[in-house]
């Protein structure tokens, strides 16, 4: 140990749990208390972000127990979870190192730190001070822990990824500019992606069912949360959609009902076998939790939806309190263009053709001059499906023949047709794809 790392020790208060008798410790019990209580008190105080309080009380276990090696892992945390503490970290292991020459589990850590370091932080790298190539150090070592640990597997993938690392010139090379680095961290991207690709549905499920029997931490839930993502893949895979819609469902109800993610997922099966109780179910779940404008449209759509398919009106106090809601929420042009189709749409499943055509006309003046191909193709549908319920099947077909060559149409007899031709004057089509969603839109109706 030199003069400079010495310094930093003392600074750091380290050095006291080299000497029991230290002034630090005077006052603490001579009651034996259990270890596992101790580590958990420190793993408490670090949590709750009282870093100098976790640091003290895990320096008292190491004190009293030089070889726990959890409390070691608790001060590299506690010192991790403040920012530049890393050189701090190598010089506890370092220290431990002196009263414990001979434990493995403190090397292995050390040269662990060292590893990260030639890897990342240069200014750590160069206070190691080391006279050489320190990755080619910290591979001698791990070749010894690899002889010593036979059927240590774990052991055994590190001594690999420090071996390849040291090939790509890790160490010595800009990442950047590190062709051979760059090709080695994409194959283990595809590795750790594809570690589950061959397991099948009962084997994922199994996983599943060990790591959720294990205490909950906010690591294992995202363990969980990608095992229950990946069981609903290969179950859509296999078009087992009832089985992936209950997992996703499963996963909703039981562990997360903030998650987007799953949220879609039961939203496009549920549409998908038409199972729309299920989907007025979540979507209210949905809104209770959110209590916002997206939140109640999506419920509203989901009464629609039912009622399309059923082919019945959509009646009743909740539709009501729904539309009231959105009125009262909508402060953008875009939540008022969403409200409005609402309304025209559910005039049109209510057979209020009358009041369908008003809204049309009076929707169609706010969007005169409007290019957005989105929201003009909106309307457009909108307008087939009134002349469907008219059963005026020729303007229905005629739609296509307005967005194709608005200008002809200007003159027409109909204001419903002159409003379609005024939206469609300034329609993009830059996107072909735009015309042919719209032409299978139309054609389904």
């Amino acid at each position: 140990m030199n003069r400079k790392e010495f310094l930093s020790l003392s600074s750091l208060g380290i050095f006291s749990f080299m000497f029991p008798s230290f002034k630090l410790f005077s006052n603490t019990s001579k009651a034996i208390v259990d270890v596992n209580v101790l580590l958990k008190n420190a793993c408490i105080l670090r949590k709750q972000k009282k870093f100098n309080q976790a640091k003290q009380a895990y320096e008292q276990i190491i004190a009293q127990h030089p070889d726990e090696i959890r409390a070691y892992d608790g001060l590299r945390k506690t010192f991790l979870s403040q920012k530049k503490k890393e050189w701090q970290v190598i010089l506890m292991f370092k220290t431990a190192l002196l009263l414990n020459p001979n434990n493995p589990e403190l090397k292995k850590r050390l040269y662990k730190e060292y590893f990260n370091a030639c890897l990342g932080n240069k200014k750590v790298k160069n206070l190691i001070n080391f006279n050489g190539r320190l990755l080619s150090h910290v591979l001698q070592n791990f070749a010894t822990f690899v002889q010593n640990h036979p059927n240590n597997l774990d052991l055994q993938k590190q001594y690999s990824r420090i071996t390849r690392l040291l090939d790509c010139n890790a160490d010595t090379q800009n990442a950047k500019q590190n062709q051979a680095l760059k090709a080695y961290n994409k194959q283990q991207y595809k590795n750790f992606k594809n570690r589950f690709s061959e397991l099948n549905t009962s084997q994922l499920e199994s996983k599943l069912a060990q790591l959720s029997s294990k205490p909950i931490s906010l690591d294992r839930k995202q363990h969980i949360r990608e095992l229950h993502k990946l069981i609903f893949q290969k179950l859509r895979k296999e078009k087992n959609n009832t089985e992936a819609l209950n997992k996703a469902l499963s996963y909703y109800n039981t562990i997360d009902k903030k998650d987007p993610l799953f949220l879609k997922y039961v939203r496009d099966l549920s549409k998908f076998q038409k199972k729309y109780d299920i989907l007025i179910s979540v979507e209210a779940q949905n809104h209770t939790l959110k209590n916002n404008f997206w939140s109640a449209l999506a419920l509203l759509d989901a009464h629609v939806k039912k009622a399309e398919h059923q082919n019945i009106s959509v009646s009743g106090v909740n539709a009501t309190s729904l539309f009231l809601f959105l009125e009262e929420n909508m402060d953008s042009p875009d939540k008022k263009f969403e409200v409005a189709t609402r309304k025209i749409k559910f005039d049109l499943i209510n057979n209020q053709t009358d009041l369908a055509k008003e809204k049309i006309l009076n929707q169609c003046k706010i969007m005169y001059g409007v290019s957005n191909t989105h929201s003009i193709d909106r309307m457009n549908i909108l307008i087939a499906k009134y002349f469907k319920r008219k059963g005026d099947v020729e303007n229905k077909n005629k739609i296509l023949n307005i967005v194709g060559d608005p200008k002809s149409f200007i003159e027409s007899s109909d204001p419903i047709i002159v409003s379609t031709a005024l939206i469609n004057q300034n329609r993009s089509s830059i996107k072909p794809v735009h015309l042919q969603n719209l032409q299978n839109l139309i054609s389904k109706l």
